[in-house]
């Protein structure tokens, strides 16, 4: 019965998340270099798909499916990664539940309770501050941060694959290589402390998968020069990603209540792996916040040590949801009462499960293909390279076609930071309420762009382009030799 219970807790949780449809929001971003290298035809001229990879692991897993599998089994992955949250989320909350942990009711009520908090509009619940999450219902590096739950739950039993299972996401993301550290030495501690062992072969493959990724890191984007370095952390910290990075603009009250919230349930938590693993992460967050907001270091704002509230915050919001459903079990003596909880949030589950699937559907109805991008598609030439206006992030993906310049997907090596910058900052001076003729004329004297995507309420000019195609919203330019 617990089996079958779970596998529906899991798919609740699914379809109440609402999975979107390929390829959205960060997607464009992380999946570039991977679905470049596994369609060079449609994406092998495009200059930021050539810049320097900072995500060569989950470049790997992307070229992977796409090119010898195909995309929908992305949809997979998500999905699996999604059931293991749940799970382990589950299971962190029995931890804290010795009288109504090991009942089927329990199971069925802080299940409920976890579907209902990914379903809108308490979907903030379970991420982090400053716009970071473990989760956001579609597959991306980030995502990976998932395992870090299971790893936790096996260090509480001394098992040693959560030594693995801990670094892995370091692996795949390095944001989390400052957690996979501190969680890899809680771990080996508790080991040591209660002469549980020190796996030698297991610890000298888990430090080599942590210490990799840094050292590759050092190597491939090392700073051509203190002054070019700074610039381009500074561009990208607080004028690409200040949501991300500055904690003046998301130190708010949403922020300080899943502080509140992460205290309670450290102050719940049992004693052990769980509770310090948790000290540990909220203290490199705080501190690294009061940090940056003091001293403005954009570099530190950038590795964002606050991140690690994508742990921290699903972990003892959990924890919390467990204690308080097993005080409520061992406190209220009515049968009728405690049999209503979950018929409650059963419900509640069921109804956030519908309206993701609805979400999901509607947004497939409205997701039609637009004519620029189907014209694109079968015109397409190897050599093509598109100048849309820098905000259309997904446009490249959904063509699969080169694009001179987005202000979503950007290089990380500090040069070609400084190089993207400036694409950004032309491109956006093109596209007004007429294209700027003089603007465009620096482009295509300095870079190989074939084609202009314009608008149709950019009336008048075209700057002396052939018009190539025009739909309901945008026309394409077509830039000739003489050009």
């Amino acid at each position: 019965m617990v089996p079958l219970v779970l596998a529906g807790l899991c798919l609740l949780f699914i379809a109440a998340i609402g999975m979107p449809l390929q390829f959205v929001s960060n997607q464009n971003t992380k999946f570039l270099h991977g679905m470049a290298t596994a369609f060079p035809d449609r994406l092998g001229a495009d200059w930021t798909a050539q810049t320097v990879d900072g995500l060569p692991v989950f470049t790997a897993l992307v070229h992977g499916v796409a090119a010898y599998v195909d995309p929908a089994f992305f949809y997979v992955i998500e999905a699996l990664l999604l059931c293991v949250m749940c799970v382990s989320l589950l299971a962190i909350a029995r931890r804290v539940a010795p009288d109504a942990g090991g009942t089927l009711w329990f199971l069925i009520v802080v299940g409920g309770v976890l579907v209902a908090l990914v379903h809108p509009p308490q979907e903030d619940t379970l991420r982090g501050v400053a716009g970071q999450y473990m989760t956001h219902g579609y597959l991306q590096p980030s995502e990976f941060g998932i395992l870090y739950l299971p790893a936790l739950l096996l260090a509480a039993r001394r098992h040693p694959a959560a030594l693995i299972l801990g670094v892995i996401p370091a692996a795949v993301h390095p944001a989390y290589i400052a957690f996979s550290a501190i969680l890899l030495g809680v771990f080996l501690f508790y080991r040591w402390r209660d002469g549980s062992g020190i796996p030698l072969l297991t610890v000298t493959v888990a430090v080599a998968i942590l210490v990799v990724p840094p050292i590759d890191l050092a190597l491939r984007f090392a700073p051509t020069d203190a002054e070019v370095f700074a610039q381009a952390n500074n561009i990208l910290a607080f004028e690409r990603i200040p949501h991300h990075s500055d904690p003046s603009r998301w130190a708010t009250w949403p922020a300080y209540r899943k502080l509140i919230i992460a205290l309670m349930g450290i102050a719940v938590a049992p004693s052990g792996v769980i509770r310090t693993s948790l000290v540990c992460l909220l203290g490199l967050a705080v501190g690294g916040t009061v940090f940056v907001a003091a001293t403005g270091n954009a570099e530190v704002a950038l590795m964002a040590p606050w991140r690690a509230s994508i742990i921290v915050v699903p972990v003892t919001a959990t924890i919390v949801i467990g204690w308080i459903v097993n005080l409520l079990y061992r406190r209220v003596s009515k049968r009728s009462v405690l049999l209503a909880v979950p018929v409650i949030v059963t419900g509640y589950a069921l109804f956030g499960a519908y309206d993701g699937l609805r979400r999901v559907q509607a947004e497939s109805a409205r997701n039609k293909t637009p004519d620029y991008v189907i014209h694109i598609q079968e015109s397409h030439d190897p050599q093509d390279i598109y100048l849309t206006h820098p905000r259309m992030s997904d446009f490249r993906l959904a063509a699969m076609t080169s694009q001179f310049v987005t202000w979503k997907t950007h290089p990380y090596l500090d040069t070609e930071v400084l190089e993207w910058k400036r694409r950004s900052d032309l491109a956006q001076k093109v596209f007004g309420d007429q294209l700027d003729c003089d603007v465009l004329a620096e482009i295509l004297a300095a870079y190989p762009v074939t084609h202009v995507l314009a608008p149709v309420t950019a009336a008048g000019t075209t700057c002396g382009l052939p018009v190539e195609f025009k739909g309901e919203e945008y026309r394409i330019l077509v830039v000739g030799p003489d050009s």
